[in-house]
């Protein structure tokens, strides 16, 4: 897909903000910052351009997406190994990029400000074809896992009005290098949008035990291992119901098809007749013993604030589960993403939050274990909230940036 080069301006004194943001998760946190501008500064015309993919992840939110985009081979991960890297190559990643210099370039006359959300990519391109006043959101990178590059450190020095990194530690170090950084949330945990709904079917009383799989094609050779986890904690303690939040990527049926391999069957008495019109497609009770097991897809906050404790091989969907207090345990899958090297650097931005464990029967033993010591499960709690901080850090940053702005 091919986006506008520019828009026409709505107004001769309108004063425009371009978000730059490379990456889908990069989307939707510069999302969620841009509907907070928007409420706290009415007069800015914001604009989004994202790097990567058609950016979707704008859709919900009050700004006009520009510039050159298309969709890769890869999705974004080009990364991850060098045969995404080739396919995207072949598809045409070079060209891609460079219409999108062209077009910022092209846009540069036509906005008053830039934000960058991502890494040092995003703000490399700001700077570099914009020369506009720049706040950077560092959202790749934390010193808890790996600190910035010097590299990184002196462009954010030398560019930067501002810097808002995702944790304290961070940019406490960050300002120790002479870099204009200031912690005043992670947007991260604005962008988990419960609906308010309780979950069918599940008592407010019932110990809810959150089962995030993550979102990507992974997690169809995760469920079979999940599902051993499930079994365990279900054996050790029956009083208890399980809630699997599906991404809108994923296929509700294949996941059920999967779990109904494992001995999960469908339950006789089925949530189609008793959801609200548009929710009973995507909402199915299975059971296995006397186990029960909600598969809810669109349902992602709902199933956060409906669970005591969280089973997780998600990235960014466990950190947001941690921020929310509730204790999260996790293992190593058998795919390239959700790896025992990046349980390990999760475990170090989480700390006590999360309880990694080396296979699925471990992990249930863990799940167990967390439900019966009331204090460690106060302590990951409190952990998980330091660590993430708690909601409302997309408003502090739209005031830091209204603030510098005068707007």
């Amino acid at each position: 897909m091919v986006g506008t080069i520019f828009k026409e301006s709505s107004g001769a004194d309108s004063r425009r903000v371009l978000l730059i943001s490379n990456g889908h998760g990069e989307d939707l946190l510069a999302g969620v910052l841009a509907q907070a501008l928007e409420r706290r500064c009415r007069e800015l015309e914001l604009w989004a351009f994202p790097i990567v993919g058609a950016g979707q992840g704008y859709k919900r939110f009050p700004v006009s997406i520009v510039g050159v985009q298309a969709v890769m081979p890869s999705g974004g991960f080009l990364r991850q190994s060098w045969q995404a890297f080739r396919e995207d190559i072949k598809a045409g990643l070079l060209k891609l990029t460079w219409q999108q210099w062209q077009a910022l370039r092209a846009l540069r006359s036509h906005i008053s400000y830039v934000v960058a959300v991502g890494d040092i990519y995003a703000l490399y391109l700001a700077y570099r074809h914009l020369a506009k006043p720049l706040v950077f959101v560092p959202t790749a990178k934390s010193d808890y896992i790996r600190g910035h590059l010097a590299i990184e450190k002196y462009l954010m020095r030398k560019h930067c009005q501002l810097v808002l990194p995702r944790d304290e530690l961070t940019a406490g170090n960050l300002r120790r290098s002479g870099i204009p950084a200031k912690y005043v949330g992670n947007l991260m945990m604005d962008s988990i949008f419960a609906s308010g709904q309780r979950l069918q079917g599940i008592s407010p009383d019932e110990i809810v035990i959150g089962i995030l799989p993550g979102s990507r094609d992974e997690v169809y050779m995760n469920l079979p291992l999940i599902s051993t986890a499930m079994d365990v904690i279900a054996q050790g303690q029956s009083d208890l119901v399980f809630a699997m939040a599906i991404a809108g990527t994923l296929s509700v049926t294949r996941v059920v098809s999967i779990l109904e391999q494992e001995g999960w069957q469908a339950s006789h008495d089925n949530l189609a007749d008793s959801l609200s019109e548009g929710v009973a497609r995507r909402e199915t009770y299975l059971v296995k013993g006397g186990a029960r097991l909600l598969v809810a897809q669109g349902r992602f906050g709902d199933v956060l604030e409906a669970s005591c404790v969280c089973l997780g091989m998600a990235g960014t969907a466990n950190e947001q589960a941690a921020g929310l207090g509730r204790p999260v345990v996790a293992f190593p899958g058998p795919g390239s993403q959700f790896t025992a090297k990046f349980l390990a650097a999760q475990k170090r931005l989480l700390g006590d939050a999360l309880a990694a464990a080396e296979g699925p029967e471990a992990a249930g033993r863990a799940v167990l274990e967390i439900l019966a010591d009331t204090d460690r499960y106060a302590a990951m709690a409190a952990c998980g909230r330091q660590r993430m901080g708690g909601p409302g850090g997309a408003d502090r940053m739209a005031t830091e940036i209204s603030r510098l702005w005068d707007c």
